[in-house]
């Protein structure tokens, strides 16, 4: 086995080698992952971040690289010259870990990184350390209005699980990928009244509890992250699961 990196934005994780076959989540820019197993067109491979395996298209793949910076905000486009005006050839998404090999390049007032092996963000999108949020509900508010996207673990789209992903990414926290799992792994049932960053686990579905009664959640009914009173969903109060971190 050997490592990689993924070297575009958003990699399409899918289930088998097919391309047509289920999309099961997304890798990020500059995710390394373990290389189960490759052709000419896919690789087989394990995230580090979470241990999700699946199946993404072999040029999509590189060699690792050290991170200098990591991408802040709600994500950055990349461009081949350092100039905001040209068409962006990425998005990279929040978190997304880079290698800086160059600073003090200014198109029009704005500076610029040049990344290793190529490409260039503005610097003012780039942090020395991982950006944070002080804590899980702040961390998913910044979400709001983001389009339901299954598999979707950035802003261009997420789904439920994938948004209580990366709020804890905020956090500096990993939990696992899928709403099962992350039921298990992530704290104990809460006892007494819902408080503030309390996950709801009903069947298929995960929310994060922001107090008085509201929710934030990716919605496929919705189609988007939004802001609900539970009282307000048709849900069955009997299969709720609260989980505390």
């Amino acid at each position: 086995m050997s490592e990689g990196r993924v070297i575009v934005g958003r990699a399409p994780v899918h289930r088998t080698a097919d391309p047509n076959s289920p999309l099961d989540t997304h890798y990020h820019y500059g995710e390394r992952v373990t290389v189960l197993d490759k052709t000419r067109a896919t690789v087989h491979c394990r995230s580090a971040e979470d241990g999700y395996e699946g199946y993404i298209a072999a040029r999509q793949l590189g060699a690792p690289a050290a991170a200098t910076h990591y991408v802040a905000g709600l994500g950055a486009y990349i461009y081949r010259v350092p100039d905001l005006r040209a068409a962006p050839l990425d998005y990279l998404p929040r978190h997304s870990p880079v290698a800086v090999a160059e600073t003090g390049i200014v198109t029009r007032d704005t500076e610029y990184a040049r990344l290793d092996p190529a490409g260039f963000l503005p610097l003012s999108c780039l942090s020395a350390a991982p950006p944070r949020s002080p804590d899980l509900v702040a961390a998913a508010e910044l979400y709001l209005g983001a389009p339901y996207l299954w598999g979707g673990r950035s802003f261009l789209g997420l789904d439920c699980s994938g948004l209580v992903q990366q709020a804890f990414r905020d956090l500096g926290v990993a939990v696992p990928r899928d709403t099962a799992d992350q039921r298990e792994a992530i704290g104990s049932p809460a006892e007494g009244e819902l408080r503030r960053g309390d996950l709801i686990y009903i069947p298929g579905h995960v929310m994060i509890y922001a107090g008085d009664g509201i929710v934030i959640h990716a919605s496929g009914a919705g189609m988007r992250v939004r802001r609900d009173r539970l009282a307000d969903l048709p849900l069955d109060p009997t299969q709720f699961a609260p989980r505390r971190p």
